[in-house]
Formats: C-alpha cells, structure tokens, sequence
C-alpha cells in the first residue's frame, strides 16, 4: 500500500467518524449560537458607543488643548486627525446597534450572515469532492 493510498483510507475514516459523531450538525449549531453572541455584543457596543459619543468627545478635546498647551500647538494637525478618527470609529461602532436588543435575524431563527445579491455567481466551484 503506497502513502497515497494510507493517506486516503485515513481520510475515508475520519469523514465516517465525522458522520458517525454527526459534526456537521454540531457545527452547524455552534455556529449558530456563535453568530447570536456576536451580533449581540456589537450591539450593546453600539449601543455604548451611542450612549457616550459626547463624552469621548469631551475627553479628546481635553486632551487635544493639553497636547496643544504643552507643546505650543506644534503637533495640532496630527491630534485633530486622530480625533477625526477616533470619532469615526466611534461612529461606526454605533451603526452596529439596532433598535431591538434581539435582532431580526435573530427572531427569525436564522444564522446573521450576508446575503448574496440574486446576481452574484458563484466564484469558485464549492460541491463535495469525493
């Protein structure tokens, strides 16, 4: 028996166990439940982000007139552009929240993921080889 051949009765083993211990639905489920806690946690983080926009704000302009204090306004450019950018972020944080504390997706039974535009084709070949 050539190592190609070991290499595919090994391979033919571990789909049957696979099968056997019913993976794919188990994966299938941990995803599932996965995908719930992660669009939960973004949005409470865009509920946060939302709720204490005006304070990161505030804190960003005192550190801004600090840095400018202590420095002479040397370095202003390059604190407003972090500003602008820490206040993008926090901005895009927010549009994760939504209005409902569970999503639609979500209500719905259904796994939060894209869906593909009626369009779209398929970019790779993505059935079951044997």
């Amino acid at each position: 028996m050539t190592a190609t051949d070991q290499l595919r009765a090994a391979l033919r083993d571990l789909e049957a166990k696979a099968r056997e211990l019913e993976l794919d639905k188990k994966l299938e489920t941990f995803a599932d439940k996965a995908d719930h806690a992660l669009r939960d946690a973004a949005v409470k983080a865009g509920d946060y982000a939302h709720e204490n926009r005006g304070r990161v704000e505030e804190s960003l302009d005192k550190a801004g007139a600090k840095v400018d204090e202590k420095t002479d306004g040397k370095y202003t450019r390059y604190v407003e552009k972090l500003r602008t950018g820490v206040l993008v972020g926090v901005d895009w944080v927010a549009q994760q929240r939504e209005t409902s504390s569970t999503p639609g997706w979500a209500e719905q039974g259904r796994r939060y993921d894209r869906q593909a535009d009626a369009g779209d084709a398929p970019t790779e070949d993505t059935s079951p080889r044997e």
